[in-house]
């Protein structure tokens, strides 16, 4: 990639110039006027001091010992500017055409082996839209690994143990009107249908409420979680049951682990991590004075499985924003199993749906939460389709920013969507190939490309490898930016089609090269839409 080899060809020039220096981390960024190139670096500022020159003199005496086949070198008030090659973009056309879906594709992580562990809501009902950011971020995060040559596995951790099941149980019992209700429970039509039927089997288990919790948990799992995965288009990997960690030892293993290594104290009858050792502001309990487990003791026991037993190269944990008070603590038993760097924790925020300027209420325990299947419902249409509004809407937005769904917008089945005017791009160009018939463009001179849109369109192009990168190197993921780029690289291609006549018959030569440029178009539009963000990208509409 383009800024990979100006980095090396600035360090190289960098130790002609001045030998003894170590120049650190160079920053090489694209510029925000094209009047002073495509990229550019301010490493003269940042070494200046170091040298004991002025930045001016230390630019031009670098750029003086830069020379390269793909750009030009500028220095320019103590920056130095990059303008690619006048052939650069077509070459780089030609590299997409070649690749074809293979494109974007490297080896940055080869070898690596990633898990993302995202969703895991409590199976204690229907997922409610809270969980979009971090089902479809997830999904995205683990599509965008795979393409830089990672092996990564999705897991989905099903909390099937702990209060909030046997809560459940007492919720059941609750609605067979076998015990009182209280406020404290959960309620919803969901648990009213599964108890139908179920009285005299209850009344027999009543004094066992998480036994009831189980067998409703796994139910919810099975015919509200799964299902909803399945028209969201996630698939898992692996569902890991937190009851295992307790049936295959490894809670015991790991609390024998800390304490042979001395991190457990006892202190009023309970058991204690020195998690401020690890940076950590308190000491934690991993094991309550009655000898029950803390939740805290079953975290560090599953990280304990996938960074120590697993041998998990790197794990992303996408969290609800009510997670952040656990970030530090597990952080700190990650650095305590000699893990540290190896866990990146993301946490999702807050979203609300809103509809004619009002909000939709979510309230899970109360049995009006706006399930995920209810979204795609107010959405309108075709399920599939639904789903890919809800996604491309999810996806527009960081996980760390709070997000409004509009669902009036949503609602919109014309290019006023963001998702629809990213489809109709793509349906438009293979429109445009397929009236283009049988003109053989094998032989087409990509040379002949240089006007001004036409460059502009193939510089979008081009920015796909980087992009993915530089999501992989900020241990935020930020996705949206894919979804930002899909809409960027429509509307850079409605500008040209606008603009330049793409079927010529006055002009073939030219017909063949712009040609060329709409296959481009559609191979790096598919891999984005399609293979990255997992949406559909339509032939015809």
């Amino acid at each position: 990639m383009i800024q990979g080899e100006i980095k090396r060809t600035l360090f190289e020039a960098i130790k002609k110039a001045y030998p003894a220096i170590n120049p650190g981390e160079i920053k090489v960024e694209r510029t925000k006027d094209p009047r002073f190139g495509d990229y550019t670096s301010n490493i003269s500022l940042k070494i200046s001091s170091t040298v004991g020159k002025d930045p001016f003199i230390v630019s031009a005496r670098i750029a003086d010992n830069i020379k390269s086949d793909s750009f030009t070198v500028e220095a320019v008030s103590g920056f130095i500017n990059f303008k690619l090659a006048e052939d650069y973009f077509q070459k780089r056309l030609k590299k997409i055409l070649t690749e074809k879906n293979k494109y974007a594709t490297s080896k940055v992580l080869a070898g690596k082996k990633i898990q993302v562990e995202f969703v895991s809501a409590n199976p204690t009902g229907p997922m409610h839209i809270g969980i979009g950011k971090s089902a479809f971020g997830g999904d995205v995060i683990a599509n965008v690994l795979t393409r830089l040559g990672a092996k990564v596995e999705r897991e989905y951790y099903v909390n099937d143990a702990g209060t909030q099941i046997e809560m459940l149980g007492k919720s059941a019992l609750a609605a067979a009107k076998i015990t009182k209700t209280s406020d404290e429970i959960y309620q919803g039509e969901y648990i009213d249908k599964w108890v139908q039927g179920k009285k005299r089997e209850l009344a027999r288990e009543k004094e066992n409420p998480k036994k009831i919790g189980e067998k409703l948990a796994a139910d919810i799992l099975k015919t509200y979680i799964k299902p909803a995965l399945s028209d969201m288009k996630i698939k898992f990997d692996n569902y890991y049951s937190e009851k295992s960690l307790e049936s295959k030892g490894l809670i015991k293993k790991t609390l024998t682990d800390l304490e042979k290594r001395g991190l457990i104290y006892e202190e009023e009858g309970a058991k204690w991590f020195r998690a401020s050792e690890y940076g950590d502001s308190n000491d934690h309990v991993v094991v309550r004075s009655d000898g029950e487990p803390a939740y805290y003791l079953s975290d560090i026991a599953y990280h304990h499985d996938k960074l120590i037993e697993r041998k998990f190269d790197k794990v992303i944990d996408l969290w609800g924003a009510d997670h952040h008070g656990h970030v530090q603590r597990v952080q700190a038993a990650v650095k305590a199993m000699g893990q540290k760097g190896k866990l990146d924790i993301i946490l999702t925020q807050l979203v609300r749906l809103v509809r004619d300027g009002k909000e939709f209420r979510m309230s899970k325990r109360k049995g009006v939460t706006v399930t995920i299947e209810d979204l795609f419902e107010l959405i309108g249409g075709p399920k599939k389709e639904a789903s890919d509004v809800a996604r491309f809407f999810f996806l527009s937005r960081a996980f760390n920013t709070h997000m409004d769904f509009d669902l009036d917008l949503a609602r919109e089945h014309t290019e006023k969507n963001p998702v629809y005017y990213v489809k109709y791009a793509h349906a438009r160009i293979c429109g445009i190939l397929r009236k283009a018939g049988k003109i053989n463009t094998a032989r087409a001179d990509l040379m002949l490309l240089t006007d001004e849109r036409e460059i502009e369109l193939i510089k979008e192009l081009a920015k796909l490898p980087e992009i993915l990168v530089a999501i992989v190197a900020d241990n935020a993921y930020p996705v949206h930016h894919l979804t930002f780029y899909a809409r960027s690289v429509a509307q850079k291609f409605h500008a040209f089609y606008n603009d330049c006549r793409v079927i010529d018959n006055d002009n073939l030569a030219l017909t063949k090269a712009r040609l060329k440029l709409v296959e481009a178009t559609q191979i790096v539009l598919a891999v984005v839409i399609l293979d990255l963000l997992g949406i559909d990208a339509p032939k015809k509409m």
